[in-house]
């Protein structure tokens, strides 16, 4: 069965070959016929002049009726192929490739070439001078045919052989020894044109045949191009439908862990829910980075730049790193100048230097991760060094792309999709600073970014304000999805927090809810997807209208769309990205309270 198969693509592709390569010679012909047809106008100028200086050399020593009639027939060509180029029908050049005829121009360059060689015996004067003139003349109608027509051979020839079939009959009827070198020239005069019109040929032939190759080249890098982009569409739709499906048990389960952790346990359950919250936060990071990447895709992030303080950030990021650090057995060192203020965008620096004291603590086996801040001149600079293996030269522009993992990936235990860098670079890149990498082999890596420095910071009144956090206890909360367990374990939740829950399955069933409230809700917390026609969005602007007050409002989802990015980016509502943690929603919570109490006190 597979040895006919075999046999038949081996017949077939060749088959391939062979019309691409009668295409790309059919192109070439119309190409050739073009430029030929381009040239006409050339041709017919060189023709009225040259025509009308030999008819004047000629004048007086020719006959002058041999004159008239070889000047009419030459001046009715003329003024027909100036009509053909005026008002003719431009001829289909891809037609003239394959059938390689024109009859038009055939007919006027025979005719035009058979009264230049008549010309021969009706104007050949008898004094030498003028004799010479017409053999410039010949011979610059055989040059200008090649300048024009040396493309075609087929229109080449059709004009200059008739003007070589008068040439030995003229010297049979003269016998003039005197003008016989001359006559020899005029003779030998075609045969070195010819010899150039097959070297122009060949020569256009090659430029040809390149300027159609590259076009294919081109060609083929487009629809390999347009291949990538749908590979890259097909694995992005693939992407945001896995990680929606798997973000909704994951976000149970994280509410459901977070509800355990509120119960009294003994000492091996609680460190058991403790191995699988970080379990859990594992799963969380490898979305959370999914989502990054398809904000960065939307194009939703921009930054907010202001004069910030380096130091709040590196402190939150020694308390994170310094327990993972601990765990490996690796020193992790923060180094950095007092006072030092940038002018860039606080969570996407933050998030930079995560990733990359995440991608240098996961990759150092022994020794530790430092990280240096300095400032030199007016820019500051932060690098994470590592001791680990280095980044061989060949992986240095690859390290840096979308799911990028090193060869030692699986050795060093590290989690994740390899999104970590490839998140850095295009946040920096958002920022307009460089993300720079310096490695050696076996001596650790250095990766490290430059920010304007700031004379002074300049914190805005709201993060002056000391935020206590807010109590839950007590709150009126409309909670709106439409998965079972999802709302079973956000009502446990919340009801753990002291909160007054009403849970509804979908819009219908929450507005139900609304009509039969005295009070408005103290906060809605929806699901975005409730249904084929429905949506948290649309339902938080409805129960808003319905009391006609901005409650404080969280929309939970798992998609991570970019139209859907740019959809939640634009609204006045905060989004929290499937899977969430029990302590993200409560912050959230708290967040959207305090909010609410400051407009409070800014309104009165």
């Amino acid at each position: 069965m597979n040895a006919p198969f075999q046999h038949d693509q081996a017949l077939r592709f060749p088959a391939g070959e062979t019309r691409a390569s009668d295409r790309r010679r059919e192109l070439i012909e119309s190409e050739r016929y073009r430029y030929a047809w381009d040239s006409f106008p050339l041709f017919i100028a060189a023709l009225c002049g040259g025509s009308a200086l030999e008819i004047a050399a000629s004048w007086k020593t020719s006959d002058s009726a041999a004159v008239l009639v070889w000047g009419g027939f030459i001046t009715g060509w003329i003024l027909w192929g100036i009509w053909l180029l005026s008002y003719g029908r431009k001829p289909d050049f891809e037609a003239l490739g394959r059938a390689g005829r024109d009859p038009r121009m055939q007919t006027l360059l025979i005719a035009v070439g058979t009264l230049v060689g008549a010309g021969w015996l009706a104007l050949f004067p008898e004094s030498e001078s003028n004799s010479v003139s017409f053999v410039f003349f010949h011979t610059g109608y055989m040059v200008i045919s090649l300048l024009c027509f040396g493309g075609v051979q087929r229109l080449f020839l059709l004009a200059i052989l008739p003007t070589l079939v008068p040439i030995p009959l003229a010297l049979l009827l003269t016998l003039d020894t005197v003008r016989l070198p001359l006559q020899v020239a005029v003779v030998l005069t075609p045969g070195i044109i010819l010899a150039f019109q097959l070297r122009f040929r060949a020569m256009a032939s090659e430029l040809l045949e390149l300027r159609f190759r590259n076009v294919d080249l081109l060609e083929d890098l487009q629809r390999q191009r347009d291949a990538a982009e749908s590979a890259n569409l097909a694995k992005s739709t693939f992407l945001a439908t896995a990680s929606h499906d798997l973000r909704q048990p994951m976000h149970s389960l994280n509410l459901y862990l977070a509800s355990t952790a509120a119960y009294p346990l003994s000492e091996d359950l609680r460190e058991m829910v403790q191995r699988m919250q970080q379990c859990a936060r594992y799963m969380n990071e490898m979305f959370d980075s999914l989502l990054d990447i398809a904000r960065l895709d939307a194009q939703v992030i921009a930054p907010r730049l202001e004069a910030l303080s380096l130091q709040p950030i590196l402190l939150r990021l020694q308390s994170e790193f310094t327990p993972v650090a601990s765990a490996k057995a690796l020193s992790l060192e923060f180094v950095s100048e007092p006072h030092l203020y940038v002018m860039s965008d606080a969570g996407m620096v933050e998030r930079i230097l995560r990733n990359l004291l995440a991608n240098a603590l996961s990759y150092t086996r022994l020794g530790g991760v430092q990280l240096v801040a300095k400032r030199r001149g007016n820019r500051v600079r932060v690098a994470v060094i590592d001791s680990g293996p280095g980044v061989p030269r060949a992986l240095r522009g690859l390290i840096f792309e979308e799911f990028a993992r090193a060869p030692e990936d699986n050795q060093s235990g590290s989690r994740g999709f390899g999104l970590g860098l490839a998140i850095a670079r295009r946040l920096a890149q958002i920022l307009r600073i460089r993300l720079r990498l310096r490695s050696s082999a076996f001596r650790g890596s250095s990766f490290s970014i430059n920010m304007p420095a700031a004379p002074f910071a300049q914190f805005r009144l709201e993060d002056r304000v000391e935020r206590s956090a807010a109590s839950l206890s007590g709150l009126l909360v409309l909670v709106v999805d439409d998965d079972l367990e999802v709302l079973t374990a956000m009502t446990l939740l919340l009801t753990l927090q002291g909160c007054r829950v009403l849970a509804a399955g979908n819009s219908q069933e929450a507005l139900q809810q609304v009509e039969r409230m005295r009070e408005p809700p103290s906060l809605l917390i929806c699901d975005f997807a409730l249904g084929p026609a429905d949506n948290g969005l649309e339902l938080i602007e409805r129960i808003r209208d319905e009391f006609n007050e901005d409650l404080p409002s969280l929309l939970i989802t798992g998609d991570t769309s970019p139209a859907q990015v740019q959809l939640f980016a634009r609204s006045n509502v905060e989004v929290l990205h499937k899977p969430v943690d029990g302590d993200a929603v409560v912050q959230a919570m708290q967040r959207a309270m305090h909010r609410r109490g400051l407009h409070k006190e800014l309104a009165s």
